[in-house]
C-alpha cells in the first residue's frame, strides 16, 4: 500500500532560475497562493509560481503540478515617434515667439531661462576659455607697452619686468573668464531629465517595499497568532488522546480479567472458537514492562516536540524522516540501558510512530529496517546517534538532553558540504567470532538476534565517544575516529559490555574481537580507502576472541595515557616488510599486565616459525632456513597450533563460544 505526502511550495523566478521561497503542509493550499500574491509587486522577480508537490514514498518519485503563476509584465517601449518630441516641443516655442514679437529682447531676457543640454554647455565653456585667454593676451599687450621702464627707484627691466608681466596675465584672465561665465552661463540650467525618471522610480519603488513589508508583516503577525493557537489546540488533542489510550487500556485490561475468569468457569466444550483477533488484541503485544519504557520514550519525545519552535513544529517529509530517525535512536538507546531484546525495541519504536501519525503498516516497516537507512547517507547516521545521546542524556537526568532534536534538526537541514577526500583518521574493525558455527548449531534467528546485541553494543559505545559508523560487514562494523583515545575508550566500553550481555545471555553469548589503526584514508561515497583500512582489516584478523589489537602507529600515539598493552608477533601481514609486531589492549582491569606479556611471550615461537614459512625469509638477525628442512617446516605449519593452557587475556565468560577460524572483515576496495 502506498503512502503518498503532499506539499505546497512556492517559488520565485531570479537570476534565471527558479528558487524555493516557502513550503506550506497538504492542507495550506490557499496560504501558499496568498504568499504567492504578495511577491507579485517586489521588484527583482520575473515571475512567481505555486507548485503542489506530491511524493511516493514507496516508488520514491515526485509528481510536481503547477496551480498559481503569475509572470510580471514589463512597460512597453516608448514609441519612436516620440523620441525627439521634447526638442520638437522646444523648437516650435521659439518659433512662436518669435512671430508675435521678434523685437522683444527686453522681455525675453526677463524670462526663465529654458534648461541647456550637456552639448550646449560644452560649447558655451569653450568660448568662455577663448574669450578669456583672448582678453587676457590683449590687455597683457597693452600694459607692456604703457609700462614704463622705471618708476621712482624702481628699475622694471629684464627678469623683474617678464614676472610682472606673468602676474599681470594671469590676473586678466581669470577676470575675463569670470566676466565670460556671467555673460554665457549666468541664466542656463543643465538639462537632466534621466537622473528625475530614475529618483522618481527610486521614490516609488520604496514606497511599494514600504506597503509590502507591512502587509506582509501584519501577515505574519496574523499567522504566528494562528500557529499559537493551533499549538495550543494540538497540546490538548494530544492529552486527550493519551488520555483516550490510557482509559481504553484501563477497559481493555478489565474486559480481559472478566473473559479469563468467564472462561475458567466455563466448561470445555462449551468454549468459543477464536475466528480472528480483535483490533485491541494488538495492544496487548507489548509486556507490562515494556508498556513503562514505551510511556518512558514518549515522555521524551514530547517533551522534545515542546522544544522545538513555532516554525519547526510544522514540519514537511523530509523533517519528518530525520525525526523518525532521532526516535530509532532514542529507542535502541533504551533499549540498551534497560536491556530490551530487539523485537521490544522494534515494537516500542513501531507503536511511538503510530502516535507520531504514521499508519500502522509503515510504522511496523520502518520500525524493522530503518538500519538500512542508516549508512546511505551520513546525515541519516548523525540524526541517529544524536536521538540516542539525546535519550542517555535524558536517562542520566541532563535537563537540557530534550532540547537537543533542534539543534539537530538544525544540523539536518544544512547543505550537504563538500567533505576533504583525504584526511587523517583512526579507523577500527571488528568482528562476531564463530557466527558461522553459531548460525548451524542454533539457527537464523538466534544468529540474528547475535548481531543486533552486536550493533546495540558497537553503535552505544560509537555514540558515547564520538566514533562514526561507516559500513556493516555483515560479521561486524567498520567505524572511525577523529582521535587514537577516543577509539581506545569505544573498545574498552564495547568488551566491557559484551561481557555483560554474555552474563544476562549464557544461552546465546556474544564474542568478539577488534582491530585499530591510524592513518591517511581517502573518503569516496560515504566509504574509506587506502592501505590504512586495509591494514585495519587484516589486524582484525590477526586477533583471538574478546582482543583488541592495535598498529604501532595508534600504539605510539596512545603513550602517556593510562592504557596497557601487551606485544604480540612477530605476523606476516601483506603489504609491510618484515615482521610486523601488534599491540593488545589490556582492557580488563582484572587482568596482570605481566601475566598478559608471559602468555604473549609463549606464543612467540610458534608465530616465528609461520612467518618464517609464509613469508620464506628469515627473520633479522637469523639465519636462512636450509632448504632441505623446508617442506617439513610447511607441514609442520600447516598443522593448527594446539591452543595454550594458560587463561586468555580477557575475562571468557562460562559458556565459551567454538573455537572457528573465521574471515576478517571485507577489506576496503581498491582505490
Amino acid at each position: 500500500m502506498n503512502m503518498t505526502s503532499t506539499s505546497y511550495e512556492v517559488l520565485v523566478m531570479q537570476g534565471g532560475s527558479w528558487r524555493i521561497h516557502a513550503q506550506f503542509p497538504e492542507g495550506a493550499r490557499d496560504d501558499a497562493i496568498e504568499e504567492a500574491k504578495t511577491l507579485e509587486d517586489l521588484p527583482g522577480i520575473a515571475g512567481i509560481k505555486v507548485v503542489r508537490d506530491s511524493y511516493d514514498d514507496r516508488t520514491g518519485l515526485h509528481r510536481e503540478h503547477v496551480i498559481h503563476k503569475h509572470i510580471p509584465k514589463r512597460a512597453p517601449p516608448p514609441p519612436a515617434a516620440d523620441k525627439y518630441a521634447h526638442y520638437k516641443a522646444r523648437a516650435a516655442a521659439n518659433r512662436a515667439t518669435e512671430l508675435q514679437d521678434p523685437f522683444n529682447v527686453g522681455d525675453a531676457k526677463a524670462e526663465k531661462s529654458k534648461p541647456t543640454s550637456g552639448i550646449g554647455v560644452f560649447i558655451k565653456l569653450l568660448l568662455v576659455l577663448l574669450f578669456s585667454i583672448a582678453a587676457s593676451a590683449v590687455l597683457t599687450g597693452l600694459m607692456s607697452e604703457l609700462l614704463p621702464t622705471r618708476i621712482g627707484d624702481l628699475r622694471l627691466v629684464g627678469t623683474m619686468r617678464g614676472n610682472v608681466m606673468i602676474v599681470s596675465a594671469l590676473l586678466f584672465f581669470v577676470a575675463a573668464a569670470v566676466i565670460a561665465f556671467k555673460m554665457f552661463m549666468g541664466s542656463d540650467e543643465l538639462s537632466v531629465p534621466e537622473f528625475e525618471r530614475q529618483q522618481q522610480r527610486r521614490n516609488q519603488q520604496s514606497e511599494r517595499q514600504r506597503r509590502v513589508a507591512e502587509k506582509r508583516k501584519a501577515e505574519e503577525k496574523k499567522r504566528a497568532e494562528e500557529k499559537k493557537k493551533r499549538t495550543a489546540e494540538e497540546e490538548k488533542e494530544l492529552k486527550k488522546r493519551a488520555e483516550l489510550e490510557l482509559q481504553k487500556k484501563a477497559e481493555r485490561d478489565a474486559e480481559a480479567e472478566k473473559e479469563a475468569a468467564a472462561e475458567s468457569e466455563a466448561k470445555p466444550e462449551e468454549e468459543p472458537v477464536k475466528e480472528e483477533a480483535t483490533e485491541e488484541e494488538a495492544f496487548s503485544r507489548l509486556s507490562p514492562m515494556a508498556e513503562k519504557q514505551k510511556a518512558l520514550l514518549m515522555a521524551f519525545f514530547g517533551e522534545a516536540i515542546r522544544n522545538l519552535p513555532a516554525e519547526r513544529k510544522k514540519m514537511d517529509n523530509y523533517n519528518r524522516f530525520g525525526v523518525n530517525l532521532y526516535l530509532a535512536g532514542a529507542a535502541e538507546a533504551l533499549g540498551g540501558e534497560r536491556n530490551l531484546d530487539g523485537e521490544t525495541i522494534t515494537l516500542i519504536l513501531a507503536d511511538a510512530l503510530q502516535l507520531m501519525g504514521l499508519k500502522p503498516e509503515h510504522a511496523d516497516a520502518f520500525a524493522r529496517r530503518y538500519e538500512d537507512y542508516l549508512l546511505q547517507d551520513a546525515r541519516y547516521m548523525e540524526m541517529f546517534q544524536a536521538g540516542r545521546r539525546s535519550l542517555s542524556g535524558f536517562l542520566g537526568g541532563d535537563k537540557e538532553a530534550a532540547a537537543q532534536l533542534d539543534p539537530s534538526l538544525h544540523e539536518w537541514n544544512k547543505p550537504k558540504a563538500p567533505e576533504d577526500p583525504e584526511k587523517e583518521v583512526v579507523v577500527m574493525f571488528t568482528d562476531i567470532v564463530g557466527s558461522t558455527a553459531m548460525t548451524h548449531e542454533k539457527g537464523n534467528l538466534a544468529a540474528q538476534e547475535v548481531v543486533r546485541a552486536h550493533n546495540r553494543v558497537v553503535r552505544d559505545a560509537l555514540a558515547k565517544t564520538k566514533g562514526k559508523e561507516i559500513k556493516h560487514t555483515g560479521d561486524g562494523i567498520m567505524a572511525s575516529f577523529e582521535n587514537v583515545t577516543n577509539s581506545l575508550r569505544a573498545t574498552q566500553q564495547m568488551q566491557l559490555m559484551i561481557r555483560m550481555h554474555n552474563a544476562q545471555n549464557p544461552d546465546v553469548p556474544l564474542h568478539v574481537k577488534i582491530g585499530i589503526n591510524a592513518g591517511r584514508v581517502v573518503m569516496e561515497e560515504q566509504d574509506l580507502y587506502g592501505v590504512t583500512v586495509q591494514m585495519a582489516a587484516r589486524i582484525v584478523d590477526k586477533a583471538k576472541s574478546e582482543q583488541i589489537m592495535v598498529s604501532d602507529i595508534v600504539y605510539g600515539l596512545a603513550q602517556g595515557g593510562h592504557w596497557r598493552f601487551a606485544k604480540h608477533g612477530p605476523f606476516y601481514m601483506k603489504g609491510i616488510e618484515g615482521p610486523a609486531y601488534l599491540q593488545e589492549l589490556v582492557w580488563d582491569d582484572a587482568v596482570d599486565l605481566a601475566a598478559a606479556q608471559a602468555q604473549a611471550d609463549a606464543q612467540r615461537p610458534q608465530l616465528e616459525q609461520a612467518y618464517v614459512v609464509a613469508s620464506g625469509k628469515p627473520l633479522p638477525g637469523q639465519a636462512p632456513p636450509v632448504a632441505e628442512s623446508a617442506p617439513a617446516a610447511a607441514a609442520e605449519a600447516e598443522t593448527p597450533a594446539p591452543a595454550p593452557a594458560a587463561a586468555p587475556l580477557a575475562a571468557q565468560p562460562p559458556a565459551a563460544a567454538p573455537a572457528e577460524a573465521t574471515p576478517a572483515p571485507q577489506p576496503a576496495k581498491q582505490g
